[in-house]
C-alpha cells in the first residue's frame, strides 16, 4: 500500500511540475481576441497553412535572442499563422504590445533604413518580402516567402485586412 501511495504521489508531483512549466498559457479571451485579428484569407487569395501558434512568456522560443526587447517594451502575447497563395507563403505575426506607444517603439527598433513607408496603420513600412505596421497597441509583421521575389500584392492585401479588423481607436 505504501508503494502505491508513493507512486501516486510521484505522479501527482510530476503533473504539478509540468503544469508549472506552462508559463506561456494565454487566457482564452486573449487568444480569441488575437485570432479575430488574423486576415481574411479570401481577401488576398490565400488559404490558411496550418494552425495558429501563440506565444507569451515563451516568446524566446520564437524570437531567438530578441524576445527580451519585446518584453521590455510591454509585450503581452503573439499570434502567428501562415497562409499559402498561388505564388508565396505568407507568415503573419500580430503582437499585442499593450499600448500604442509600446507597439510604435518596437516597430522603430525593427525598422531598417532600407524600408519604404506604406500607408497602412501608423508608421507602416515595407521592403522586399516584408511589410510591418502598428495600429493601436498592435505591432504587425508580414513576410512573404516566394521564388518569384519582390513583395507580392497579397502581402499588402493581407495587411489591409488585419488593419480593418483592428479598427480605429484601439488601445
Amino acid at each position: 500500500m505504501r508503494h502505491r501511495s508513493a507512486g501516486i504521489l510521484s505522479i501527482l508531483v510530476f503533473a504539478a511540475l509540468l503544469a508549472g512549466q506552462k508559463g506561456a498559457e494565454i487566457p482564452r479571451a486573449l487568444r480569441a481576441r488575437l485570432a479575430a485579428l488574423l486576415p481574411d484569407a479570401k481577401a488576398f487569395g490565400g488559404k490558411p497553412g496550418g494552425e495558429a501558434a501563440y506565444y507569451s512568456s515563451d516568446l524566446y522560443k520564437y524570437i531567438d535572442g530578441g524576445a527580451e526587447e519585446y518584453h521590455r517594451r510591454g509585450f503581452v502575447a503573439l499570434i502567428r499563422r501562415e497562409y499559402k497563395t498561388a505564388s508565396a507563403v505568407i507568415a503573419v505575426d500580430v503582437y499585442d504590445m499593450g499600448l500604442a506607444a509600446n507597439a510604435l517603439a518596437i516597430s522603430q527598433v525593427e525598422r531598417s533604413p532600407d524600408c519604404r513607408s506604406v500607408d497602412i496603420g501608423a508608421g507602416g513600412y515595407a521592403r522586399e518580402g516584408m511589410l510591418n505596421f502598428t495600429q493601436g497597441g498592435y505591432f504587425v509583421t508580414l513576410k512573404a516567402f516566394s521564388d518569384a521575389g519582390g513583395t507580392p500584392l497579397a502581402l499588402e492585401k493581407a495587411a489591409r485586412s488585419i488593419s480593418a479588423r483592428i479598427g480605429p481607436g484601439t488601445k
